[in-house]
């Protein structure tokens, strides 16, 4: 794996550290009916569930300046029932999944557009995802990260799917990963739109542009 921009590494095999809570991914009190929708399935269909539950007590917003984007503990987001971005997605599944026992991380990403953009000389702010890594066992009884979208819009846990989190590659679809966190706060101080800003920037800048792929790969 190339280390160039990458500002936290990721610790594939110190699974504990990944179902410590932190300051936004704090320990949920998830409610008596989440509970008993989780209980007594493999780790594979409580990821799948979780997402299905996620959709069903929280409403996905879309607006980009919503003053509450990276201010907000897992808690705070299950109570207010709406996610301000994927950030606000990844934060509760984060919390949610590691309070059922699977590890789970936040892998933080830059849009290659708008890498190209600013390249280009455009100003923009801020463009990029955040996806979910779980570690999950397959069929074969092996265990192994797994890549995740929480904030796609999921009613039925036959739509979704998992891919192997690529422990040497960066890439993620038209996504470029710059940080692999336990917590996103704890980890990077980002409390706002702005730092978040900032952040995205600095990881750009110290990137290695070689790296990017082109090929678009839908997550599922």
């Amino acid at each position: 794996m190339i280390k160039d921009g990458l500002l936290i590494t990721p610790e594939w095999d110190n699974t504990n550290k990944y179902l410590k809570s932190g300051t936004r991914t704090e320990s949920i009190d998830i409610t008596k009916i989440i509970k008993e929708n989780l209980k007594d399935m493999t780790d594979g269909i409580k990821v799948r569930k979780i997402l299905v539950l996620m959709n069903k007590y929280t409403s996905r917003l879309h607006n980009a300046n919503d003053s509450r984007k990276f201010k907000r503990n897992a808690t705070e987001i299950l109570k207010s029932g709406e996610r301000t971005g994927c950030c606000d997605s990844c934060t509760l599944f984060t919390s949610i999944a590691r309070s059922v026992g699977i590890p789970t991380m936040q892998i933080i990403t830059l849009n290659k557009n708008w890498g190209r953009n600013i390249e280009s000389g455009k100003k923009v702010g801020t463009s990029g995802h955040f996806f979910a890594g779980v570690y999950l066992q397959d069929i074969h009884g092996k265990y192994d990260w797994k890549v995740v979208d929480a904030d796609r819009y999921v009613t039925d846990i036959r739509d979704v799917s998992f891919k192997n989190l690529n422990k040497e590659n960066r890439n993620i679809g038209n996504f470029y990963t710059f940080a692999y966190v336990s917590d996103y706060f704890d980890d990077l101080g980002i409390d706002s739109i702005k730092k978040m800003s900032e952040v995205q920037l600095d990881a750009y800048i110290k990137c290695d542009k070689s790296d990017f792929e082109e090929e678009y790969d839908n997550i599922r």
